[in-house]
């Protein structure tokens, strides 16, 4: 059954999907001069606007925009609630301006009002469902959520239950893929596909080519390019990211996003390039007013000064890590943690093991394996560098198809690490995981992958719980 989106009080006039489109670009200025041509009380109108502002909340992070504009979720949720309730799209327009408010809540901080919202989302999208089988536009959202409540840890999942929550990896990607096909919202379904695969699930070589496919055939999408190159530096494609930033849409139409400037940083600091990494991540305090990645700039500066020489200029940087920015993202809990251990210790990071590191987040994992041909467990003086040697090792020989030698530094980090803090450990513990379950183990994969949820005080526990819990759903436990 089709939906005519000229249902009773619901007109999605093509000047409104063009406005649309131009948001989801980050065109917002066209988008929101398109949106003024328009009757204030379209629900259509009050939708784009949403995502709009939206989208520049998020980037700008500005408490004082925020502290503004936050009756309007109120406000336009009352004026769409009001109209035609034979309409799928009246459901669905409530829940995508609650999901967008949870979203934004999330980066201000708020994250048990996030929550709050996101329940609400959810039961908007299943009543929806039910009401509206075959209602597309529907399956974008509620896949997202079927996907990432189906990710929650078995000790966490009384809770989901509790509310009414209910969630299926597998059910939400089908969902997600059926959404694709939708005419309009199609794109942004393929979008949150490819996000969730990459953060949640695995990315593989045939996925990565899938993204790069969607990123060329979207060349003018300045949204896909965004987080395209920011999956790339996440799974060590340091090339690619520097190519995709080179066909980055940079005209003024484009809304200004800060975060370019620290994926240039990035793929300097991956390349060993280090004045260039620190002009990059300057420009990236000097342009950006919140306080998200913050903390994780000046750990990076630090690392950058360090490694050229300047101990004493780097230790200034280090100890701005503790007066900025907050701790919301895990690479800012990480950078505030490694501030924390450095003042109790006094001591600094092993530099072998730092440039290690950074070649294979990279994506250099041959030049990486050239490194360690030299080095061996005993090099390290201390048990904690010596459990990060192992699962430093056990990366590389990952990468290299070398999974024997990979299982076998995983497990020596994981003997090794002597605090639940030390997260070698649970990372350990989950690619032993995707090792036995590339090798077809699946009771052995089992005990792994819960063996990483086990782990309780790292930085990383919401990312690692995630995959692992992914993994085994995907198992069918």
């Amino acid at each position: 059954m089709a939906y005519n989106s000229k249902a009773a009080d619901f007109d999605f006039t093509p000047n409104l999907q063009k406005a649309y489109s131009e948001v989801f670009k980050l065109k917002i200025q066209s988008g929101r001069e398109l949106l003024s041509k328009e009757n204030p009380k379209n629900p259509f109108r009050i939708y784009v606007e949403d995502f709009a502002d939206m989208t520049e909340l998020i980037n700008s992070e500005n408490e004082m925009q925020y502290e503004k504009w936050i009756s309007r979720e109120d406000e336009r949720l009352g004026l769409i609630e009001e109209l035609d309730e034979k309409s799928p799209y009246n459901r669905f327009l409530r829940a995508e301006i609650k999901l967008h408010w949870a979203l934004i809540k999330i980066r201000f901080g708020h994250e048990v009002k996030a929550a709050y919202s996101v329940i609400q989302t959810y039961k908007l999208l299943e009543e929806n469902q039910k009401l509206f089988p075959n209602f597309l536009p529907n399956l974008k959202s509620l896949g997202c959520l079927h996907v990432l409540i189906g990710s929650v840890p078995d000790k966490q999942r009384w809770i989901s239950k509790l509310l009414g929550l209910r969630g299926n990896i597998k059910l939400g990607m089908n969902e997600l893929r059926v959404g694709a096909t939708d005419k309009i919202w199609g794109t942004e379904a393929k979008f949150c596909t490819i996000f969730i695969q990459a953060y949640v699930l695995k990315f593989d070589d045939k996925q990565n080519a899938e993204m790069l496919q969607f990123a060329e055939n979207q060349s003018d999408n300045l949204n896909i390019n965004m987080v395209a190159t920011a999956i790339s530096l996440k799974v060590n494609r340091t090339e690619q990211a520097i190519e995709l930033l080179k066909r980055t849409p940079k005209d003024a139409a484009y809304l200004y996003f800060p975060i370019f400037e620290l994926y240039k940083a990035e793929t300097q600091l991956f390349k060993g390039n280090y004045p260039q990494a620190v002009l990059a991540y300057q420009n990236y305090l000097r342009t950006f007013q919140g306080q998200t990645f913050l903390k994780d700039t000046y750990y990076k500066l630090f690392l950058c000064i360090w490694l050229m020489g300047d101990e004493k200029k780097a230790k200034l940087y280090l100890s701005k890590i503790n007066e900025r920015g907050n701790t919301i993202s895990e690479s800012d809990k990480a950078a505030q943690k490694f501030y924390k251990d450095f003042q109790k210790t006094k001591a600094l990071p092993n530099k072998t093991l730092i440039k290690l590191r950074l070649l294979f987040d990279g994506g250099y994992f041959e030049e990486a394996q050239n490194e360690l041909v030299s080095l061996t467990e005993k090099k390290f003086t201390n048990t904690k560098d010596q459990a990060e040697f192992n699962y430093r090792a056990g990366r590389i020989y990952q990468k290299l198809n070398q999974l024997d030698k990979a299982a076998n530094s995983f497990e020596r980090s994981v003997a090794l690490t002597g605090s639940d803090e030390w997260v070698f450990a649970p990372n350990s513990a989950l690619q032993l995981g995707y090792i036995q379950q590339q090798k077809g183990q699946k009771n052995k994969a089992k005990a792994y992958f819960e063996q990483a949820i086990a782990y309780k005080n790292h930085e990383y526990k919401t990312s690692v719980d995630n995959k692992a819990r992914a993994a085994l759903t995907e198992m069918g436990y």
